[in-house]
């Protein structure tokens, strides 16, 4: 159990350092490819990433819903604890324009687009995670498939929850925000997220399946 709860809370943090880079970076599309960093240390060192966690739920049967509750809680924690160390540091006023546009975008966004964009984005996590399983950890072709559908969900702005978790604490560390807000914010795109990553898992699952009957 504790070693679920670290993976998790690392989880988090990995994802603050790629959210991190692309904050730092004036151009969307360059910020978007390095956004990929933080999703490389989550699939090579088998991190509890909740979103990861959902689809391979379903595919594989390797996770529970027990699971998706840690992966959330502390993926949480872990992108709650790298805002706060942004926070503390000169770092922040790089990325403090970039997380008042980010927050305020989301905190003014309908409960609608934010649930549609986070199943948006859980199509593209959930095919990164399970094309890039298929293919040998490190190798070309998983950097290129979680590369590709990793810059794309990011440049086109679609809803990750981890990713929301430590834009949404930068932003209160630095300008404050109603807490009734920032839950729902959360709570929109994490529905999201799971609806996005079930539906994917269960389709290619059930696509192989039938793959394995016809052969």
């Amino acid at each position: 159990m504790k070693e679920k709860w670290i993976s998790s809370i690392m989880a988090g943090i990995f994802i603050s350092l790629g959210a991190m880079t692309y904050l730092s970076i004036p151009n969307n599309l360059v910020g978007s490819l390095f956004f990929s960093t933080g999703i490389f240390l989550v699939m090579n060192l088998h991190n509890m990433l909740v979103t990861r966690v959902i689809p391979l739920m379903v595919y594989s049967g390797e996770y529970s819903w027990a699971d998706v509750v840690i992966a959330w809680c502390g993926n949480g924690i872990g992108a709650a604890a790298a805002a706060g160390v942004v926070y503390c540091t000169r770092f922040n006023e790089t990325i403090r324009d970039g997380i008042r546009r980010i927050g305020e975008i989301r905190l003014n966004d309908s409960p609608q687009s934010l649930f549609l964009l986070g199943i948006l984005c859980a199509f593209f996590v959930a095919f990164a995670v399970l094309v890039g399983a298929q293919y040998e950890k490190g190798s070309v072709g998983q950097i290129f498939y979680v590369w590709l559908f990793i810059t794309a969900f990011v440049f086109c702005g679609f809803e990750h929850i981890v990713a929301d978790m430590f834009y949404l604490s930068c932003y209160v560390f630095n300008f404050g925000a109603d807490p009734l807000a920032v839950v729902r914010v959360l709570v929109l795109v994490t529905a999201g997220n799971l609806a996005g990553g079930l539906l994917i898992a269960w389709i290619v699952r059930k696509l192989h399946q039938g793959q394995k009957i016809a052969a």
